[in-house]
């Protein structure tokens, strides 16, 4: 079980993850050296990012801290179960980091063109013509009629 760390992050990717967790103290290790490798071979070929990994080690820290009881005796209280819930905040700004870092989950949603999407029935379609249905074969028909009508900026057609 060894504990290493050079003092500069840019120095290898487990003083980079060490240096995310602020586990940094040598007197007080949170993480070993081993641990920190574990993690970082399994989840760096997938995410490629320490920011992540550090994410989901300050979560391991934090299931570490939830067996820790709080304690009240003589007017002497220790609250240790704290600890658990800084670790969670602590994993939570590092995925928020990660996220803005790598750009996820800013790209937009194009709904309505797979297959099995059904249709909003809760939208009146954009084009409605008679007997658009009448071929049940046909599958799905959510356009009918033959052409799209023509609408100019800021005209909305309404079929009903």
């Amino acid at each position: 079980m060894a504990y290493s760390y050079s003092g500069d992050p840019s120095d290898s990717v487990k003083d980079e993850v060490r240096f995310y967790l602020q586990d940094t103290d040598m007197s007080d290790p949170l993480l070993t050296d081993e641990e920190i490798d574990f993690y970082v071979t399994k989840l760096d070929p997938v995410y490629g990012s320490s920011v992540a990994t550090a994410s989901y080690l300050a979560d391991l820290i934090a299931n570490r801290f939830a067996r820790e009881i709080d304690l009240s005796a003589d007017g002497i209280s220790v609250s240790a179960s704290q600890l658990q819930t800084k670790y969670r905040d602590i994993a939570k700004n590092l995925r928020e980091q990660w996220h803005a870092i790598a750009g996820v989950g800013g790209a937009p949603d194009a709904g309505g063109i797979l297959w099995g999407e059904e249709l909003d029935y809760s939208i009146k379609p954009l084009v409605w013509s008679k007997g658009m249905d009448d071929n049940l074969r046909a599958g799905q028909q959510d356009y009918g009629g033959r052409a799209y009508p023509r609408m100019s900026y800021g005209q909305f057609l309404e079929p009903w």
